[in-house]
């Protein structure tokens, strides 16, 4: 296959989900919120040629809206998965034991979560499904969590990759032009 002088990669992030503030929850398949529908749109001018997602309902779910309103076709990746929180899945952020909360954010790369991953599996993950999507050369759209669109916000700008930080918006997408795998400019899309 040809790479496209110029194609496009789209980040979204998957609507609200039915779940409490303040709950950790990662690789949980948290169902969405009602009114979800609301985000099956993609900007003018961004023609997909194939979505790729993660397995987890509030993902695909979103992705196969979209998938079947464009006539576009859609793959599940588990590389897409959120981070996987282990032992904290489906706990309250405040009942986890700060001292474990404490040595993760002072070593997110490395710090191993009790039954889950460490940041450095995540970014591992994402960084072989972005180089594998980038050396097709075609407009996708990525359907994922905070988690991984974080990460790949950063390797699509060549940014230093920080782990923790601000998360982006529910349903937003954030739409990144390279050509010839340079990266020609950045927007934001949002579906509102």
């Amino acid at each position: 296959m040809s790479i496209n002088d110029h194609f496009q990669i789209g980040l979204m992030r998957h609507p609200p989900v039915q779940i409490p503030a303040g709950i950790c929850y990662g690789h949980s398949d948290i169902p969405l919120r009602n009114g979800w529908e609301q985000y099956v749109s993609i900007p003018e001018g961004f023609a997909i040629d194939q979505i790729y997602t993660s397995p987890l309902s509030r993902c695909l779910k979103l992705a196969r809206a979209i998938a079947l309103q464009y006539q576009i076709p859609y793959q599940e990746d588990r590389r897409l998965i959120e981070l996987n929180f282990g032992l904290w899945e489906g706990k309250k952020w405040d009942e986890i034991p700060k001292e474990f909360i404490d040595a993760w954010a002072e070593n997110p790369w490395d710090w191993q979560i009790p039954e889950g991953e460490t940041g450095r599996l995540l970014l591992a993950r994402v960084i072989e499904i972005w180089h594998e999507i980038k050396k097709k050369g075609q407009n996708i759209l990525i359907v994922s969590h905070g988690g991984p669109l974080r990460l790949l916000r950063q390797i699509a700008l060549e940014k230093s990759i920080e782990l923790l930080g601000p998360l982006p918006d529910f349903g937003r997408i954030e739409l990144f032009t390279f050509s010839k795998h340079a990266l020609d400019k950045q927007q934001i899309a949002c579906n509102e």
